[in-house]
C-alpha cells in the first residue's frame, strides 16, 4: 500500500487569507493502470514526528555534559572555558610576524561554539562560566571568522556524525587549523592595531584580556535560535 502527503498553506503569512500550513495523508489506489488519491486525513504533529523518526532514524539517547547549552537533531551548541592552546598562523608569503606567531601557545577567552552538519560558528564570552540564555556575546577574536560567527573551514578537518562526541573533534579541528585571513567587515577586537596585534601582545601569557573583546550585540538565545530560523 502506498500513501501520499500533501502540504497546504504558507509559513510566511505573506498571502491572503492568512493560513497556517497543514498536511494531509491520502491512500493511493490503482485502477486500470491509473492512480487515484483517496480521501485525505489531517496529519497530526505526532504523526509527522513518527514519520521523521522512521525516515531519519531516532536520535540516540545521550547524557548531555554540562558544557552543552542547546541540542537538536541537526545542531549542537556548547561552551568552552577559558584555556591555553597552541595556534597556527599561515606564513606562506614569508611574513616574519606570522612566522614568529606560528605554533606558539596563547590564552583564549571562554568560547561558545555551534555546529551543524559541516558548518561551525564561534562567539566569545566575557565571563569564564556557563552562560545563560540572556548572556551577552562577543566576536571571537580570530581570523577566518565572519561577522555572524561562521568559521571559514579552510584547512579544518570536518568531524563526521552529530553525537556529543563531535564537541571535542570540532574544537580540535578549529585550533589545529591555520588562521590565514580576516573575514567579513566587522571588528574582531577592541585592541589597538587589530587582531594580529592582539595575538602578538598575548603570546605566552596565561590569561586572555577580555576587555579587548568586541560586542556582538546579541545574546546566547538570539544567536542559537537565529541559526534554527535560517537553516
Amino acid at each position: 500500500m502506498s500513501r501520499v502527503l500533501l502540504v497546504y498553506g504558507t509559513s510566511s503569512f505573506n498571502g491572503f487569507p492568512f493560513r497556517h500550513p497543514f498536511v494531509t495523508v491520502h491512500e493511493v489506489t490503482h485502477e486500470n493502470e491509473e492512480a487515484q488519491l483517496g480521501e485525505g486525513r489531517l496529519v497530526t504533529p505526532q504523526m509527522l514526528a513518527e514519520l521523521m523518526s522512521e525516515v531519519c532514524g531516532a536520535a540516540a539517547i545521550e547524557i548531555l555534559p554540562e558544557r552543552v547549552l542547546a541540542r537538536t537533531l541537526d545542531m549542537i551548541a556548547w561552551w568552552r572555558p577559558a584555556s591555553n592552546r597552541t595556534m597556527f598562523f599561515s606564513d606562506r608569503n614569508g611574513d616574519r610576524a606570522l612566522k614568529k606567531l606560528n605554533g606558539r601557545k596563547y590564552p583564549h577567552p571562554a568560547l561558545l561554539f555551534k555546529a551543524s552538519a559541516s558548518s561551525l560558528w564561534v562567539r566569545a564570552l566575557a565571563c569564564n562560566k556557563r552562560p545563560r540564555a540572556d548572556t551577552r556575546l562577543y566576536h571571537a577574536p580570530y581570523w577566518n571568522c565572519y561577522d555572524d560567527g561562521a568559521v571559514c573551514s579552510g584547512s579544518m578537518m570536518v568531524p563526521r556524525g552529530r553525537s556529543i562526541a563531535v564537541i571535542e573533534q570540532w574544537e580540535q579541528s578549529f585550533f589545529a587549523s591555520e588562521f590565514t585571513h580576516a573575514a567579513g567587515g566587522g571588528r574582531r577586537t577592541r585592541y589597538p592595531g587589530g587582531t594580529l596585534a592582539l595575538w602578538q601582545s598575548v603570546m605566552g601569557r596565561d590569561i586572555f584580556p577580555t576587555r579587548y573583546l568586541a560586542p556582538a550585540e546579541q545574546t546566547v538565545e538570539e544567536w542559537v535560535t537565529r541559526h534554527d530560523r535560517q537553516n
